[in-house]
C-alpha cells in the first residue's frame, strides 16, 4: 500500500478519505450553501482552483500524488464513488436547501440534500480535479505532435467539454435567476417573484393579450401558449407568442411558458411565466459542444472501417450472429418505448429535439444490450462465436457511450429550451448521470493495462442493469413520484 506509483487501491482510500472529511465539514459548518458563491466569489474561486490545478501540473514530476490523479486509476475510484453516492441520491426523495437556522427542515435526513452533502460535492470536485489534470496532460501531447484532426480528438474534447461545463455549471449555478411572473390578461406585469418569494422589479413589463388553449379529445393539453408584449424601459413594445419549447429573449432574460389557471383550463385568463437569467450560460454551451464533438469523433474512431469486412469475410456466422443480436435488441427497446408510439404527447414533448434524443437512446440501448449479453456470455464461457467478438466488444461499448453522451446533451440542451435548465438533477437526469459515469468506470477501467478482463466484463452488466432504472424503472420509484417532470402519465 502507498508504493509508488500508485495504484486503485490507493484512489479507493483517497476517494474514500475525501467522503471522511465531507462527514466531518457537514457535522462541523453545515451543509454545503451554494448562494454563498455568487459573483466574485465564484471567479475568485474558479481562478484559484485553475491555479492549484496548474501547480498540480507543474509539480507532478516531483510530487507523487499529483502524477497519479491524471491517470485511470484515479479517476476509476472516483467514478464509482461517484456512481454510489449518486445511486442514493436517485434513491432518495430530494430536497431544496432553504434559508434560515435549520435549513435541513425537520425529519430530513442529509441524504434528502444530496447538492448540499459534502461527501458528495467533495467526490465531484476530486473528478473535477482529475478531469483538469488530464486535460492539461493531454494539451501538452497535443502541443509537441503534429497537429491533426485526431490528434486533438475525442479524449481531449471531451475532457475539457466535461471539464468546463462541470465548473461553470456548478460556479455559476448561484448567479442564475430563476423568477415567476403571473400575467392578467390585459394587465402590464413588471414584478416578479423569486425562489424565496421576493419580489423582484424587473426591466420590462409584459402584458398578456391572450392565452391560447389546445386540448386533445380526452381534455388532456395538447398546447398551451401566451400571446404577450414585452415592453423594455427604453424600447419599442414586442409582440411575441411563447410556446412551451419556444421562450422569448429580453434583455439577457429567457421568457418560458410555465403554466397557467388549470381550473378554468381553455378559458384561463392567466398565464404563469418563468423568467431565467444565466450569464454563465455560454462557458457550459462550449463545454456542451466540445463534448458532442468528442463523442462524434468517439464514434468514428471506434468503427472498425477497414477490419469490419475483413472479418465479416473471415467469420461471417460471427458477424450473422453480431447482426441478429443488435437487431433483437433494436426491436425490443423500440417496443418498450411507448411514448414513441403515442399519439397524444404532452406539451413539452412536442419539440424537434423529440426525435433525435430519442433515436439516438434508442441506438445507445441497442448497443449497451448487446454488449450485456455478449458479457454475459463470455463470463459464462457458453457460446464460441462469442468469443470471435472479443475485439469488437469494446468498440460496440464505445460507439454506445458516445451515442450515451448525445443524447443527454441533447437532452440537457431540449430542457434549457423547454423548462429553462439544461440539468437540475431531476431524478431521470440522476440515473442518466449514474448510467453514464457507470459506463466511464468500464471505459477508463479497460485501459488500464493491468485491468482484470472479467471484472471489466461484470462492470459492464452491473451498468446495463442501472440503465434499465434510467430507461423505464424511473416511473415506479416513489422518490420521482411528483418530483420529475420526465414522468409522463400517458
Amino acid at each position: 500500500m502507498w508504493n509508488k506509483p500508485y495504484g486503485m487501491k490507493e484512489g479507493f482510500l483517497i476517494g474514500g478519505g475525501l467522503i471522511l472529511a465531507g462527514l466531518v465539514l457537514q457535522l462541523s459548518i453545515g451543509p454545503v450553501v451554494w448562494n454563498a458563491f455568487r459573483w466574485p466569489v465564484n471567479g475568485m474561486v474558479l481562478s484559484l482552483f485553475l491555479l492549484l490545478i496548474a501547480l498540480s501540473h507543474q509539480l507532478r514530476k516531483k510530487v507523487c500524488s499529483f502524477q497519479f490523479l491524471g491517470t485511470n486509476k484515479a479517476a476509476v475510484p472516483a467514478l464509482v464513488y461517484a456512481v454510489v453516492l449518486t445511486v442514493i441520491m436517485g434513491l432518495t426523495r430530494q430536497k431544496s436547501l432553504t434559508p434560515g437556522p435549520s435549513p435541513m427542515g425537520e425529519g430530513s435526513l442529509w441524504i434528502n440534500y444530496m447538492l448540499n452533502f459534502w461527501p458528495f460535492v467533495l467526490i465531484y470536485v476530486y473528478i473535477a480535479v482529475i478531469l483538469g489534470l488530464t486535460v492539461l496532460r493531454q494539451l501538452k501531447t497535443w502541443a509537441t505532435a503534429h497537429f491533426s484532426l485526431f490528434t486533438f480528438h475525442f479524449s481531449l474534447l471531451s475532457h475539457l467539454g466535461l471539464f468546463l461545463a462541470m465548473t461553470a455549471a456548478t460556479l455559476g449555478n448561484a448567479d442564475m435567476q430563476r423568477l415567476k411572473m403571473v400575467t392578467v390578461k390585459g394587465v402590464p406585469e413588471s414584478r416578479a417573484i423569486d425562489q424565496q418569494s421576493m419580489v423582484v422589479q424587473m426591466p420590462f413589463t409584459i402584458e398578456l393579450k391572450d392565452f391560447i388553449m389546445e386540448t386533445y379529445d380526452d381534455g388532456k393539453p395538447k398546447r398551451y401558449a401566451s400571446d404577450i408584449i414585452i415592453t423594455p424601459h427604453d424600447k419599442a413594445p414586442i409582440a411575441v407568442t411563447i410556446d412551451v419549447n419556444k421562450p422569448a429573449e429580453m434583455d439577457g432574460w429567457k421568457i418560458y411558458q410555465y403554466s397557467y389557471d388549470t381550473q378554468m383550463g381553455t378559458k384561463s385568463e392567466m398565464s404563469i411565466l418563468e423568467l431565467v437569467s444565466d450569464p454563465w450560460l455560454p462557458l457550459v454551451y462550449t463545454g456542451f459542444y466540445m463534448m458532442l464533438g468528442g463523442a462524434v469523433l468517439m464514434i468514428l474512431r471506434a468503427i472498425p472501417w477497414r477490419g469490419s469486412v475483413r472479418q465479416t469475410r473471415k467469420h461471417p456466422k460471427a458477424a450473422l450472429l453480431l447482426f441478429a443480436l443488435v437487431a433483437t435488441c433494436f426491436f425490443c427497446v423500440h417496443h418498450f418505448m411507448p411514448i414513441l408510439h403515442s399519439d397524444t404527447l404532452v406539451p413539452a414533448l412536442q419539440s424537434p429535439w423529440f426525435k433525435p434524443h430519442i433515436i439516438v437512446y434508442m441506438l445507445a440501448y441497442t448497443l449497451m444490450a448487446a454488449a450485456a449479453i455478449i458479457a454475459l456470455f463470455k463470463i459464462l464461457k457458453r457460446h464460441s462465436q462469442f468469443s470471435i467478438l472479443n475485439s469488437q466488444l469494446a468498440n460496440v461499448v464505445y460507439i454506445g457511450v458516445a451515442l450515451i453522451t448525445i443524447g443527454m446533451l441533447f437532452g440537457a440542451l431540449w430542457a434549457k429550451e423547454a423548462w429553462g435548465h439544461y440539468w437540475e438533477w431531476d431524478p431521470k437526469e440522476t440515473w442518466a448521470a449514474i448510467t453514464w459515469f457507470a459506463y466511464l468506470v468500464y471505459v477508463h477501467y479497460r485501459q488500464i493495462p493491468t485491468h482484470k478482463p472479467k471484472l471489466a466484463l461484470w462492470v459492464l452488466v452491473i451498468s446495463f442493469a442501472l440503465l434499465q432504472m434510467c430507461w423505464w424503472g424511473i416511473k415506479f420509484l416513489p422518490s420521482a413520484q411528483g418530483a420529475s417532470v420526465h414522468v409522463y402519465n400517458m
